[in-house]
Protein backbone atom coordinates (compact mmCIF):
# COMPACT_ATOMS: atom_id res chain seq x y z
CA UNK A 1 0.00 0.00 0.00
CA UNK A 2 2.68 2.38 1.17
CA UNK A 3 5.20 1.37 -1.50
CA UNK A 4 1.87 2.25 -4.37
CA UNK A 5 1.84 5.55 -3.00
CA UNK A 6 5.35 6.39 -3.42
CA UNK A 7 5.55 4.97 -6.88
CA UNK A 8 1.81 7.27 -7.77
CA UNK A 9 3.56 10.20 -6.00
CA UNK A 10 6.84 9.47 -7.97
CA UNK A 11 4.74 9.41 -11.18
CA UNK A 12 3.21 12.41 -10.54
CA UNK A 13 6.38 14.33 -9.46
CA UNK A 14 7.94 13.24 -12.71
CA UNK A 15 4.62 14.13 -14.86
CA UNK A 16 5.10 17.86 -13.66
CA UNK A 17 9.12 18.09 -13.55
CA UNK A 18 8.63 17.13 -17.38
CA UNK A 19 6.02 18.64 -19.06
CA UNK A 20 6.88 21.13 -21.16
CA UNK A 21 6.10 24.38 -19.56
CA UNK A 22 2.85 26.32 -20.17
CA UNK A 23 1.22 22.71 -21.07
CA UNK A 24 -2.31 22.37 -19.59
CA UNK A 25 -5.33 21.21 -20.35
CA UNK A 26 -7.75 23.33 -22.04
CA UNK A 27 -11.63 23.01 -23.39
CA UNK A 28 -10.77 22.97 -26.68
CA UNK A 29 -8.50 21.22 -29.36
CA UNK A 30 -5.22 23.09 -30.61
CA UNK A 31 -6.68 23.34 -34.08
CA UNK A 32 -9.67 24.84 -33.16
CA UNK A 33 -8.20 28.05 -32.18
CA UNK A 34 -5.76 30.78 -33.97
CA UNK A 35 -2.13 31.46 -33.88
CA UNK A 36 -0.66 32.08 -30.49
CA UNK A 37 0.77 35.63 -30.48
CA UNK A 38 2.61 36.38 -27.19
CA UNK A 39 1.33 33.98 -25.07
CA UNK A 40 -1.70 34.40 -26.13
CA UNK A 41 -4.59 32.26 -28.29
CA UNK A 42 -7.91 33.20 -29.38
CA UNK A 43 -10.48 30.86 -30.21
CA UNK A 44 -14.28 31.04 -31.69
CA UNK A 45 -17.10 28.24 -31.76
CA UNK A 46 -20.82 28.61 -31.65
CA UNK A 47 -23.58 26.72 -29.51
CA UNK A 48 -27.08 27.39 -31.00
CA UNK A 49 -27.33 31.20 -31.98
CA UNK A 50 -24.68 31.97 -29.17
CA UNK A 51 -20.79 32.87 -30.49
CA UNK A 52 -17.81 31.58 -27.60
CA UNK A 53 -14.92 33.60 -27.67
CA UNK A 54 -12.42 32.30 -25.76
CA UNK A 55 -9.32 34.15 -24.90
CA UNK A 56 -6.45 31.52 -23.70
CA UNK A 57 -2.91 32.35 -22.07
CA UNK A 58 -0.88 28.96 -23.15
CA UNK A 59 2.28 31.08 -22.64
CA UNK A 60 5.22 31.16 -20.06
CA UNK A 61 3.96 34.83 -18.21
CA UNK A 62 0.73 35.91 -16.58
CA UNK A 63 -1.24 38.94 -18.94
CA UNK A 64 -3.39 41.39 -18.21
CA UNK A 65 -5.99 42.13 -20.74
CA UNK A 66 -7.93 44.78 -21.97
CA UNK A 67 -10.75 43.82 -23.51
CA UNK A 68 -13.14 47.21 -23.92
CA UNK A 69 -15.36 49.41 -20.94
CA UNK A 70 -17.30 48.64 -18.34
CA UNK A 71 -20.07 50.67 -16.89
CA UNK A 72 -21.79 51.50 -13.58
CA UNK A 73 -18.71 50.58 -11.33
CA UNK A 74 -18.44 47.06 -13.35
CA UNK A 75 -22.52 46.42 -14.08
CA UNK A 76 -21.99 46.81 -17.46
CA UNK A 77 -19.29 44.93 -19.34
CA UNK A 78 -19.02 45.99 -23.23
CA UNK A 79 -15.80 43.78 -24.83
CA UNK A 80 -15.63 46.59 -27.63
CA UNK A 81 -11.82 45.33 -28.41
CA UNK A 82 -13.61 42.38 -29.73
CA UNK A 83 -14.34 42.16 -33.39
CA UNK A 84 -15.50 39.76 -36.02
CA UNK A 85 -14.44 39.43 -39.59
CA UNK A 86 -17.45 37.79 -41.65
CA UNK A 87 -16.99 36.54 -45.47
CA UNK A 88 -20.29 35.87 -46.27
CA UNK A 89 -21.75 33.33 -48.75
CA UNK A 90 -21.24 35.57 -51.72
CA UNK A 91 -17.97 36.44 -50.78
CA UNK A 92 -18.07 39.66 -49.02
CA UNK A 93 -15.66 40.67 -46.22
CA UNK A 94 -16.51 43.56 -43.65
CA UNK A 95 -15.49 43.84 -40.37
CA UNK A 96 -18.18 44.11 -37.52
CA UNK A 97 -17.42 45.58 -34.17
CA UNK A 98 -18.94 44.73 -30.69
CA UNK A 99 -22.10 46.94 -30.09
CA UNK A 100 -24.51 46.33 -26.82
CA UNK A 101 -27.69 48.14 -28.78
CA UNK A 102 -28.74 48.34 -24.99
CA UNK A 103 -26.11 51.39 -24.20
CA UNK A 104 -26.09 53.49 -27.29
CA UNK A 105 -25.14 56.23 -25.41
CA UNK A 106 -22.72 56.63 -22.40
CA UNK A 107 -22.91 58.79 -19.37
CA UNK A 108 -21.32 58.30 -16.25
CA UNK A 109 -18.07 56.67 -14.98
CA UNK A 110 -16.22 54.40 -18.02
CA UNK A 111 -13.56 52.05 -16.81
CA UNK A 112 -11.37 49.82 -18.65
CA UNK A 113 -12.83 45.92 -18.94
CA UNK A 114 -9.29 44.14 -17.27
CA UNK A 115 -9.11 40.36 -17.56
CA UNK A 116 -6.06 39.19 -15.60
CA UNK A 117 -5.33 35.78 -16.98
CA UNK A 118 -2.64 33.76 -15.55
CA UNK A 119 -1.08 31.38 -16.90
CA UNK A 120 -2.75 27.85 -18.01
CA UNK A 121 -6.19 30.23 -17.94
CA UNK A 122 -9.41 30.76 -20.29
CA UNK A 123 -11.87 33.67 -20.36
CA UNK A 124 -15.07 33.02 -22.31
CA UNK A 125 -17.32 35.21 -23.60
CA UNK A 126 -20.57 34.51 -24.60
CA UNK A 127 -21.75 36.90 -27.72
CA UNK A 128 -24.46 36.74 -30.24
CA UNK A 129 -24.35 37.84 -34.06
CA UNK A 130 -26.87 40.89 -33.04
CA UNK A 131 -24.44 42.37 -30.45
CA UNK A 132 -22.13 43.48 -33.62
CA UNK A 133 -22.56 46.26 -36.04
CA UNK A 134 -20.30 47.59 -39.17
CA UNK A 135 -19.59 50.46 -39.19
CA UNK A 136 -18.96 50.71 -43.23
CA UNK A 137 -22.24 49.24 -44.49
CA UNK A 138 -24.50 50.61 -41.10
CA UNK A 139 -25.40 46.65 -40.46
CA UNK A 140 -26.52 46.50 -37.26
CA UNK A 141 -26.33 42.65 -36.99
CA UNK A 142 -24.05 39.94 -38.27
CA UNK A 143 -26.48 38.64 -41.35
CA UNK A 144 -25.81 35.16 -42.23
CA UNK A 145 -26.88 34.61 -45.65
CA UNK A 146 -27.96 31.20 -47.63
CA UNK A 147 -24.69 28.88 -47.69
CA UNK A 148 -21.56 29.12 -45.92
CA UNK A 149 -20.43 32.20 -44.06
CA UNK A 150 -16.74 32.28 -42.37
CA UNK A 151 -16.51 34.25 -39.10
CA UNK A 152 -13.20 34.93 -37.65
CA UNK A 153 -12.79 36.76 -34.06
CA UNK A 154 -10.27 39.33 -33.62
CA UNK A 155 -8.50 40.97 -30.58
CA UNK A 156 -6.08 43.92 -30.12
CA UNK A 157 -4.79 44.88 -27.25
CA UNK A 158 -4.52 47.66 -25.39
CA UNK A 159 -2.94 49.58 -22.29
CA UNK A 160 -5.72 51.41 -19.87
CA UNK A 161 -7.87 53.89 -22.17
CA UNK A 162 -10.03 54.69 -18.89
CA UNK A 163 -8.07 56.29 -16.27
CA UNK A 164 -9.73 58.04 -13.26
CA UNK A 165 -8.65 60.30 -10.67
CA UNK A 166 -9.07 57.47 -7.92
CA UNK A 167 -6.76 55.11 -10.24
CA UNK A 168 -4.07 56.86 -11.85
CA UNK A 169 -1.97 53.72 -11.24
CA UNK A 170 -4.11 51.28 -13.31
CA UNK A 171 -1.97 53.03 -16.51
CA UNK A 172 1.03 51.28 -15.13
CA UNK A 173 0.13 47.44 -15.63
CA UNK A 174 1.39 45.40 -18.20
CA UNK A 175 -0.88 45.02 -20.30
CA UNK A 176 -0.99 42.56 -23.19
CA UNK A 177 -0.71 44.70 -26.34
CA UNK A 178 -0.71 41.66 -29.54
CA UNK A 179 -3.47 41.36 -32.03
CA UNK A 180 -4.44 37.89 -32.09
CA UNK A 181 -7.11 36.26 -34.63
CA UNK A 182 -8.99 32.79 -33.99
CA UNK A 183 -9.74 30.19 -36.23
CA UNK A 184 -12.21 30.42 -39.03
CA UNK A 185 -15.72 29.55 -38.19
CA UNK A 186 -17.82 27.75 -40.96
CA UNK A 187 -21.74 28.79 -40.65
CA UNK A 188 -24.20 27.49 -43.04
CA UNK A 189 -27.15 28.93 -42.87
Amino acid sequence: MICTRLISAAWLLGLLVYAPTGAFPVSRAAADCGRTVSGVQLCLASSGSTLEVELRNVGEHDVTLNLGIVLANGKVQLPNRIAIKLTDARGQTRLFRFADKRYPAIAGRVDDYIVPLRTGSTYTLQMTLDQFWCQETSEFSIPLLSGENYLTAQFEGAGANAVNSDMPGIKLMNFWLGKAESNVLMLHR
